[in-house]
Parts: structure tokens; sequence; C-alpha cells
């Protein structure tokens, strides 16, 4: 079973992994992330919009040394901003991006008439524990999430296919 969660990220390597050219997301942990989950992208301001959404292909935990040496080419980061970021850090983390779904934008005042209240996450918001307050807000994207990351969803909540099942 996979999950769902709404994940920030800065806007310069949001649209590299929408564009193709990062394909893992670099992290300090795996924040509970699994192989299979989906991952909502809100893209960080100046955006402040939710962007496109993304399966996770892989969680690979590794030294940091051996994660840029293995992996440098699809990490959409500098040498320089990788060893500011990792710090201190024994480990980096990285999220292998699996199919990228575009949505058309959600801007942040849209979210917050759906989701009142609505902080953009400092890391991540699960939707298994937040579904109630995001359901009308998940109902509107343009692409909807595959239902097997939102199991607590009722059946009827994701639009009906074109033979109206």
């Amino acid at each position: 079973m996979s999950n769902a969660a709404i994940l920030s990220i800065k806007p310069w390597y949001a649209s590299q992994i929408k564009a193709g050219t990062k394909t893992i997301e670099l992290r300090r942990s795996s924040m509970g992330l699994k192989p299979d989950d989906v991952v909502l992208v809100y893209s960080s301001a100046p955006d402040q919009q939710l962007a496109f959404w993304f399966r996770i292909r892989d969680v690979e935990a590794l030294p940091v040394e051996e994660m840029w040496a293995r992996y440098s080419g699809c990490l959409g980061i500098t040498r320089a901003d990788y060893d500011v970021y990792f710090e201190g850090s024994e480990s980096a983390t990285g999220l292998h991006v699996g199919d990228i779904h575009r949505l058309t934008p959600i801007p942040r005042e849209q979210i917050q008439r759906h989701v009142p209240g609505f902080v953009p996450p400092q890391g991540l918001i699960w939707l298994r524990e937040e579904m109630g307050r995001y359901a009308s807000l998940l109902s509107n994207l343009s692409d909807p999430l595959p239902k097997e990351a939102l199991p607590q969803l009722a059946f009827d909540f994701f639009p009906k296919d074109s033979r109206g099942r």
C-alpha cells in the first residue's frame, strides 16, 4: 500500500524535476516516505503553488560522499550547495522520482479556499492524517492522485471513468 504527502520543494528544484533533468530529490532523512508513495509537490516561494505530483520509484540512503559520487548528475544541485545542505550529516537520502503528473497549478490562495488555514509544509504533510481537511482540494486536482495512495477515501470520491465507473 502506498501513501500520499504534500512536500515543499524550492521552485528551482521543482522545475528541474518537472522537466525531468533532476531525477533524485534530496533530503536529510526519508521522513517516512517509501517506494510507491505519491508526492504532491508544493513549489515554495515565490511560486507558492501545487505544481505536479510524482510517484517515488525508490528511496535510497547513502553516506553523503557516496550519494554525490554516484548520482551528482541526477541531483540538480551544485557541489557547493550540496555541501552546505548536508553539512553535519553523515547520510543523504535520495527520493528517486518515478512518473511525473503535471497539474494545472493551484496557487496558495486557491489552496486556502479549499483548506482554510493552510500553511505550506516545512517538511511534508501526510494526507492520510489530514484526509478530511484536504478532500475538497484533492477532488479538484487536474490529474487526480491514484486511488491506492488514498485508501482512506470513499470510493465515490474519485472521478468516474469514461464508462461511468
